[in-house]
């Protein structure tokens, strides 16, 4: 019996919510803090409630200027330090913490290492200082030149170092395009076809994450990655792509695989860009039929960025069939060394 991990989210105004994942059924006492310390043994902590329940909504005006932490202090556990999930980046929608999961040997994924996002063309100036005090020293943009070119990355830090590996997911990219609200006659030509040959949406996404896994191009793309934050200089990191779904959900499932973290977990932070992103599928899809005004055209062109348990499930399951785990894959495929992977691990990792 353990706790799995702890997050927060911020729901609105004043209102966040607690998600303690355990299989206990009772966890006994906690007490609840906030603190801007990255440290669970930080005394600079201020007291905001007590309970006993494992998922509950509490009041906390958090300060978007600044990264702010939680500690939760069980009576039958060992503390532990969390943040939010799915940090309130104004401007962002899909900026998440990989923080707090824990591995099948009982370590956990540290906060504050390692993040994931959307792209960074809609941040505010309020955005751009949260973003400063999260003290990135690198940034790994999985797009294409075509759309980097686009929407070249805003600057916002000397400290952190810009890096573009591409794995060419065409896909990917035609779902910026959905979510850019292409509706062209080029892109509605492209559908029809795709839907008239019996294609559909959702069987792409699960053909790209195939690819992600033995492309060649995938393949120097997330090698390059690893080998990048595998160097002390280059973390903090954040990876992202267009939407930080499909290229950025491969990378991080990749990442938080080879560091130990159990298969339901890694299909659950992919899931977590539907809870991201929640407020504006509906939108999308209903302009996608006003645009197009033909509802197979916009279930095909909604069904590009959407978010299905399939798709991550599809690469994980080749890998783990052809290479028996994920960090074999990545010594294997991915050319990581024994050194790299420890380094990962000293970074990503909380001591034993």
């Amino acid at each position: 019996m353990q706790i799995e991990y702890v997050e927060a989210f911020f729901l609105d105004d004043h209102q966040n919510e607690l998600n303690i994942v355990t299989d206990e059924d009772n966890i006994g006492t906690y007490r609840l803090y906030w603190t801007y310390e990255n440290d669970v043994q930080t005394t600079d902590k201020h007291f905001l409630l007590e309970s006993n329940q494992k998922n509950i909504q509490f009041n906390f005006a958090y300060n978007p200027d600044k990264v702010n932490y939680f500690i939760i202090e069980f009576e039958q556990h060992p503390a532990l330090l969390f943040g939010y999930r799915i940090l309130p980046m104004s401007g962002m929608y899909n900026f998440r913490d990989i923080g707090g999961y824990r591995t099948e040997n009982g370590r956990r994924i540290k906060w504050g290492v390692g993040f994931r996002s959307d792209h960074l063309q809609n941040l505010n100036e309020d955005g751009f200082e949260f973003l400063r005090s999260l003290g990135l020293k690198s940034v790994i943009d999985f797009r294409s030149p075509l759309e980097v070119e686009k929407d070249p990355n805003p600057f916002f830090s000397d400290d952190a170092q810009s890096f573009n590996f591409d794995p060419q997911a065409h896909v990917a990219m035609a779902a910026g395009n959905a979510q850019n609200l292409d509706t062209s006659e080029d892109m509605k030509t492209r559908a029809l076809k795709a839907i008239e040959s019996g294609e559909t949406g959702a069987q792409q996404m699960v053909d790209q994450q195939l690819a992600f896994v033995d492309s060649p191009t995938s393949i120097e793309a997330f090698k390059q990655t690893l080998k990048t934050i595998a160097q002390p200089s280059n973390v903090p990191t954040m990876q992202h792509c267009r939407g930080g779904k499909d290229r950025t959900g491969f990378a991080l499932m990749v990442l938080e695989g080879l560091l130990g973290v159990p298969k339901p977990q890694l299909v659950y932070d992919y899931m977590l860009t539907n809870r991201a992103r929640a407020k504006k599928n509906v939108s999308y899809y209903n302009r996608f039929l006003e645009e197009t005004g033909d509802e197979k055209i916009a279930q095909y062109l909604y069904s590009l960025f959407d978010t299905k348990e399939e798709f991550i499930l599809a690469s994980i399951e080749k890998i783990l069939t052809q290479y028996g785990s994920i960090r074999q894959y990545a010594k294997e495929v991915l050319s990581l060394s024994d050194d790299e992977i420890a380094n990962l691990e000293k970074l990503f990792l909380e001591e034993d």
